[in-house]
């Protein structure tokens, strides 16, 4: 087995999703909620939900803060962009229905995802969430208008990126979310999947992914990304 994920990039991982799911919901609970939840809930049911909502996406946005920081201080190293990554994205079809490209730890769909999601749009929506946040700073109701607009649009974006990313890494590829969780692949599976990141662990160029012998993987662990992967 090849260890994917160290402990610590697990949970800036984690951390990430877990806020960023739910400002994402709580989000789009403020934006169609009177439309969609109002005629089901009532207005009752539904005046309690978006105060909720309100308050939860309020007090939990600047821990994005956090989060952006610390997944990208674990995640930089393995993500700069290379050739293969290019050549990887011309061939986005094929690696979309089993025919995979070679490529590093991670490949260039999931560096896209790094650059665009985590470093450009990320922290725009920090910035402009902060404006709308604390209105006491001096900012024009237009100001605050115009920026709750720019905030929507930015937040359909990266939730359209974000929901691709959390396909692919759950149900769209076997075995991806076991990895997340668990931080274990199989040797076929990284071989298959990121081939020259395997070459590299086999070689022991990468010393942060130790391949490993199953009876050093604890038995829950290795037991379920056996599973995952068959």
């Amino acid at each position: 087995m090849i260890q994917r994920f160290r402990p610590a990039d697990r949970y800036a991982h984690w951390t990430m999703a877990i806020v960023w799911v739910t400002l994402a919901i709580t989000g789009l609970i403020l934006t169609f909620g009177k439309i969609l939840l109002l005629p089901i809930l009532g207005h009752g049911l539904y005046s309690w939900l978006a105060a909720a909502a309100k308050n939860v996406h309020n007090f939990i946005g600047p821990i994005l803060i956090v989060g952006v920081v610390w997944m990208f201080v674990r995640y930089l190293p393995y993500n700069w962009l290379n050739k293969q990554d290019f050549v990887w994205l011309t061939k986005i079809v094929g690696n979309l229905t089993g025919h995979e490209h070679p490529s590093g730890k991670f490949n260039g769909g999931e560096k896209m995802v790094f650059w665009f999601l985590l470093v450009l749009l990320s922290p725009l929506l920090i910035i402009s969430g902060l404006v709308l946040n604390f209105p006491n700073f001096g900012q024009t109701r237009a100001t605050m208008q115009t920026i709750s607009i720019i905030h929507m649009v930015l937040a359909y974006v990266a939730i359209a990126i974000a929901l691709v990313h959390i396909y692919l890494g759950t149900i769209g590829m076997k075995g991806a979310y076991r990895a997340m969780r668990d931080g274990y692949v199989t040797a076929e599976w990284a071989k298959h999947h990121h081939e020259l990141w395997y070459n590299d662990v086999k070689a022991g160029k990468v010393p942060e992914s130790p391949m490993v012998s199953e009876a050093a993987v604890p038995e829950p662990i290795r037991r379920a990304v056996l599973l995952a992967h068959k």
